[in-house]
């Protein structure tokens, strides 16, 4: 298969256990990137980076790389295209007000503590018994945040791209997401994680219905004509499960879960610590072998 889109989770999958871009990853990326590369039909390859971040939260990944790159947020609620068209949005959804009231009623009755991504800012209430969770949030993505006295304080018309609900252990979080499905039927819940060496966190994410990084490869595709079969994607954790199914290839590095490695058409050797996807991409796209040092 000529491949003509990779599409890059971040965390545990381009970004190793500290939150790098590794050289092997840089140089790979970038042969791949050069305007004189084509695949073996002689297109243009693109690069997307899918994250469940802030596209602002994105584009630091995308300046490590040092590519010009697609930037799917909010678990592809959002598409930005590359620097070089203007950052101009390919696509966008986001929550309804209906629901949101929804979700803010819910997350005061149960005492969590909610993320609201909307305009470029992650919104949060001012709770000091809650106050960990957004601080290591913050540590692990390099969010900022703005908080808030109440929900009422936003505005009446606000539809946020993504909600997300923080917690701090994995079965309380599949648990949730469990009770929860019913209770938002017209919306899609995904379950999302987040680590690095000192923290742990696990998530609820809250997405326009049907919005996933499923439908955001479909949503890029039909936006640049191009087929879906002609992606290649590579993820770790249940939130790259739809991205990685509707690609022509889905990869799961060895770090990943096993719900996710159930579901991909290839679970790779190697991990995020081993330079899983470029040593995964100099085997796809016949590269120099000398590329992995």
């Amino acid at each position: 298969m000529s491949y003509r889109a990779i599409a890059l989770d971040l965390d545990g999958t381009i970004l190793n256990s500290n939150k790098q871009v590794s050289e092997n990853s840089k140089r790979v990326l970038q042969y791949i990137s050069k305007p004189e590369f084509k695949n073996i039909d002689g297109e243009e390859v693109l690069v997307l980076l899918a994250s469940g971040r802030a596209p602002y939260l994105v584009s630091p990944v995308e300046e490590a790389l040092g590519i010009d790159c697609y930037l799917i947020g909010y678990n592809g609620s959002i598409c930005f295209g590359r620097k070089s068209e203007g950052r101009n949005t390919v696509f966008s959804h986001s929550i309804d007000n209906s629901n949101l009231k929804a979700i803010f009623k819910y997350v005061e009755e149960n005492n969590l503590f909610l993320n609201i991504y909307g305009d470029g800012i992650v919104y949060g209430i001012d709770s000091p018994e809650l106050a960990e969770k957004p601080r290591r949030y913050s540590i692990m993505t390099g969010a900022t945040y703005k908080l808030i006295p109440s929900y009422s304080t936003l505005p009446e018309d606000f539809t946020p791209a993504k909600c997300l609900i923080i917690l701090d252990d994995d079965k309380e979080c599949d648990q949730l997401l469990e009770t929860m499905r019913p209770l938002f039927p017209t919306l899609s819940l995904v379950k999302s994680n987040c680590m690095n060496k000192d923290y742990k966190q696990y998530y609820v994410e809250f997405l326009e219905h049907g919005v996933n990084k499923g439908t955001s490869v479909i949503d890029f595709c039909k936006a640049k004509s191009i087929d879906s079969s002609k992606v290649v994607a590579f993820g770790d954790a249940e939130n790259d499960n739809e991205m990685l199914e509707q690609s022509g290839l889905g990869i799961c590095l060895a770090n990943g879960t096993d719900i996710t490695k159930s579901i991909a058409n290839k679970v790779s050797q190697f991990t995020n610590d081993q330079d899983g996807v470029a040593r995964e991409l100099v085997k796809l796209f016949n590269l120099p072998e000398n590329l992995i040092q």
